[in-house]
């Protein structure tokens, strides 16, 4: 068998690659109160978490995905909103993003009975290789401009293999972000 590969390398008839097993998805724990109904909002295939939209009044009130696709050379294309926002209609309707050329690797909650803020934490994509930086570059806060002292709680998660970034959300929600976390994949 040692023998055709070569003569396959050699000449040239089919590219001699190797594809790696994919890794399961990796849920984080999902952190907040125990109300609302569940909800995931997902980048969907070949897409990566590069942000939040959400609504905000006293604590988040709503929340949804912003997504980049992966081009077929690894470069991260436009981002768009996917899907609807999952939690109530009060609030100021907010965008946060991280810097062009970066991913969602993790979060931050902030919570008690309900979400009280969420800091996203980006690192920078390599394209050719298609993992993440093993640095955090920015902290995103997704919260009320002046925060209400929080629930109490606050825990932190970050993807565990840097081939998989975020990319999605999922968590309870009712007229109030009652509960949220990340999920990790490769895109």
């Amino acid at each position: 068998m040692a023998r055709s590969i070569l003569l396959v390398m050699a000449y040239g008839m089919i590219p001699f690659t190797t594809s790696a097993t994919p890794l399961p998805t990796q849920y984080l724990p999902i952190w907040g109160g125990g109300g609302g109904t569940g909800f995931t909002r997902a980048c969907g295939t070949g897409r990566v978490l590069t942000g939040l939209q959400y609504r905000v009044g006293l604590v988040v009130d709503a929340v949804g995905v912003l997504c980049r696709p992966v081009q077929a050379d690894g470069q991260l294309g436009s981002q768009t909103t996917v899907g609807s926002l999952a939690g109530g209609s009060s609030g100021l309707l907010h965008a946060k993003s991280c810097s062009s050329g970066q991913v969602v690797v993790g979060a931050t909650m902030v919570f008690g009975s309900f979400v009280d803020g969420i800091h996203l934490k980006c690192s920078a994509w390599n394209a050719s290789a298609r993992t993440y930086g093993s640095t955090v570059l920015n902290n995103l806060y997704i919260g009320a401009e002046t925060p209400r002292p929080p629930g109490g709680n606050m825990n932190s998660n970050l993807c565990d293999a840097r081939i998989q970034p975020a990319v999605g959300i999922r968590g309870r929600a009712s007229s109030l972000v009652d509960a949220i976390g990340l999920f990790c994949d490769e895109p």
